[in-house]
């Protein structure tokens, strides 16, 4: 309970004094300058390589799906999850 406390106080020291912050420079500034055309390509950049990656591991989640389907038809042995 006291860590509970700790974590809930040390939390409002941090967020407090968030009224403070500035944009910073792309989102402040113009639209269509450089800086923020290059803050975009790497957002859709890092979308990429995320969904890529999601998108691997749901691959080779029906893969093993499809295989453990597979060797249960083959063996005739029903595998209890």
């Amino acid at each position: 309970m006291k860590n509970f406390f700790l974590f809930v106080g040390l939390t409002f020291l941090i967020v407090l004094p968030i009224h403070s912050a500035s944009a910073c420079a792309v989102c402040f500034g113009d639209p269509n300058s450089q800086m923020t055309k290059g803050a975009i390509a790497g957002v859709l950049l890092l979308l990429g390589v995320v969904g890529s990656v999601l998108g691997g591991i749901v691959a080779v989640s029906f893969t093993w799906i499809a295989r453990a389907r597979q060797l249960e038809k083959s063996t005739g042995v029903e595998q209890s999850v």
